[in-house]
């Protein structure tokens, strides 16, 4: 197995256990009614602590990680994803529904390509624009919702176009800093970074906020997935580049919904909110399924090509 396809695997897995994260985050959101904020907090919390315990024997690499420009970078980050990201996209979700904020959040892919190119000098060629058109067209299948494509300019919308361009800024400011440490110490220092930034905003929560062991249960196991979520994430980045992983982790979307009918199946009173036609999920999920293997297969299909001239 070549390096390219091992880490290749990293986001596919990336993927899943981001799925799993956010079907927890509904869990402990929608039946248990617990507000988004100490969700996304505690959740960055945990994720982060597990995995700076983890990191503890690559602490040589916090006299690279305190540098000063990627002590900025880091911090830079950690606001970009983990608290603005987190936060727009929670809110959008309440109000312009989770399926337009799924449909908007694939942006995210374009906007990290663009981004890379610029300040990354990443270069894609026409097989890999392909394989993103492919994968992004899945996920439109994936989130088939007539409603969802009916647009405006709404704080919704501008919300959860933020969420996208948030999250991208903060993979590209993020990846020179993997280059040089230890995934596991970056990931979780922005990741704790992150939550901590978002706690001054609990003063403005007015309403008692009240966590049974079952709901800790949930939060717990949710931060943990969303720590190895963005662990593995980082590890691609690191060796794939910005442009190639968000491409491959479109295949989050197929993931999300597997995981809504298997938890559905399983535990039907939770509530989960499953897409509105199934049908086009699955053919969605082979679109994306599809443009992932040109991805992988750039280099015999630009052979092929070739010998077609």
């Amino acid at each position: 197995m070549t390096d390219q396809t091992r880490y290749s695997f990293y986001i596919l897995g990336s993927g899943l256990t981001a799925a799993f994260s956010i079907i927890l985050s509904e869990i402990a959101i929608r039946p248990y009614g617990v507000p988004p904020l100490p969700v996304i907090i505690i959740g960055n919390l945990i994720g982060g602590a597990v995995l700076l315990l983890s990191a503890a024997g690559s602490l040589a690499d916090l006299a690279r990680l305190r540098q000063r420009q990627n002590v900025r970078r880091v911090a830079a980050a950690a606001l970009f994803i983990y608290a603005i990201g987190f936060l727009a996209s929670f809110n959008a979700v309440k109000l312009i529904g989770s399926g337009k904020v799924a449909l908007l959040g694939q942006l995210e892919t374009v906007f990290v390509v663009i981004l890379a190119i610029i300040f990354l000098g990443e270069r894609l060629t026409a097989w890999r624009w392909s394989a993103g058109g492919v994968a992004i067209l899945g996920v439109a299948f994936i989130n088939f919702d007539l409603q969802a494509w009916q647009f405006s300019l709404s704080w919704g919308e501008m919300l959860a176009l933020l969420a996208a361009l948030a999250v991208a800024s903060g993979i590209i400011t993020i990846k020179p800093v993997l280059d040089q440490a230890d995934a596991r110490l970056v990931t979780g220092v922005a990741l704790g970074l992150g939550g901590l930034f978002l706690v001054p905003l609990l003063l403005f929560n007015q309403a008692p906020i009240a966590l049974s062991g079952p709901i800790w249960a949930v939060i717990a196991a949710m931060g943990v997935m969303r720590g190895l979520a963005w662990l593995l994430y980082n590890l691609g980045l690191r060796h794939l580049g910005a442009a190639r992983c968000a491409i491959i982790f479109l295949s989050y979307a197929f993931f999300t919904v597997l995981v809504q009918l298997i938890v559905v199946t399983l535990a039907p009173g939770l509530d989960l909110q499953l897409p509105s036609n199934l049908f086009a999920a699955v053919t969605g999920g082979l679109l994306v399924a599809a443009g992932i293997v040109i991805l992988q297969l750039e280099p015999v299909l630009r052979r092929w090509a070739r010998r077609q001239i």
